[in-house]
């Protein structure tokens, strides 16, 4: 003989349900605490990685700072101008050089403040290519300073080759420098500086890594 009857086993469904609901329930919402739990280990406010980035930043300033000193030599020894140090650069995997990862080289922005501390004019561009950004240190005097450091790297400029002015037609031409969709510096006669503005500007930043030859032309930034 059982210990309940059919009618009393009966009776006794709903409660059963209401307690495997109630189990359930429960169950979910440990599963979630367990998860909030989680989760709140892991949390990183905006002012605690900024933090940590400085850190970083910092403790890898002066070896940083030191490899830029060595490479200012060796462009004194070259009797460059000026040079560019970049953010990022490939390391291959393998002596076959088939696969690669970007390694970072310098925390440009940090290296810069650095730099004019001891004196230093840099500039600061972006390519946006995988290289990152690059930082242009210039090493003559203020008095012997290249046109190109007036330049903002976010603005526009036209280039006109005063020296290659001529006549055309009924009126005058002006030879202007700008970077074709190839990447390649070229020159093309326009009547105005106007109608220049609107087929041959260029980019501050293309401006500030392009030849010696274009940057010994002086610029005219575009009023946008």
């Amino acid at each position: 003989m059982g210990l309940f009857t059919n009618n009393e086993v009966k009776s006794l469904w709903p409660i059963i349900h209401r307690l495997e609901a109630d189990y359930d329930d429960i169950r979910n919402q440990l599963k979630e605490i367990e998860l909030k739990d989680k989760y709140q280990k892991n949390i990183i406010t905006a002012e605690e990685a900024a933090g940590r980035l400085q850190q970083i930043e910092e403790e890898a300033l002066p070896k940083e700072l030191n490899n830029a000193f060595v490479a200012i030599d060796k462009a004194l020894n070259d009797e460059q101008d000026s040079l560019i140090l970049f953010e990022y650069t490939k390391e291959y995997e393998d002596k076959w050089c088939t696969t690669c990862n970007m390694v970072r080289v310098y925390h440009i922005k940090r290296l810069a403040e650095a730099l004019r501390k001891y004196g230093y004019r840099v500039d600061i561009y972006d390519p946006e290519d995988e290289y990152g950004l690059r930082i242009k240190i210039h090493l003559r005097d203020e008095e012997d300073k290249l046109e190109s450091s007036k330049i903002d790297p976010d603005k526009k400029y036209i280039l006109p080759m005063e020296k290659f002015e001529g006549n055309v037609l009924y009126g005058r031409y002006k030879w202007y420098a700008f970077k074709n969709e190839e990447g390649f510096w070229n020159s093309f006669a326009h009547i105005s500086n106007e109608q220049a503005m609107g087929n041959y500007a260029v980019q501050g930043k293309d401006i500030l890594n392009a030849p010696d030859w274009v940057k010994a032309i002086k610029p005219i930034e575009v009023k946008e």
